[in-house]
């Protein structure tokens, strides 16, 4: 299913399209990538360790 991913570091994810708000991101108020992965790795695009933390759900 497409989501929408942001690539900076707060790596948010949203069933939407739109732009980043969180303002400490450095892609604040940049447009959402379109991605279509089905592992919630969003094909590298995204830089989180999923043993510490998992992606901000917008």
């Amino acid at each position: 299913m497409t989501h929408y991913i942001c690539t900076g570091t707060c790596e948010g994810v949203s069933n939407h399209p739109g732009t980043c708000g969180a303002e400490d991101c450095p892609k604040y108020d940049s447009q959402f990538e379109s991605c279509d992965c089905v592992d919630g790795k969003h094909n590298g695009r995204q830089n989180h360790d999923e043993k510490s933390r998992e992606p901000i759900k917008i």
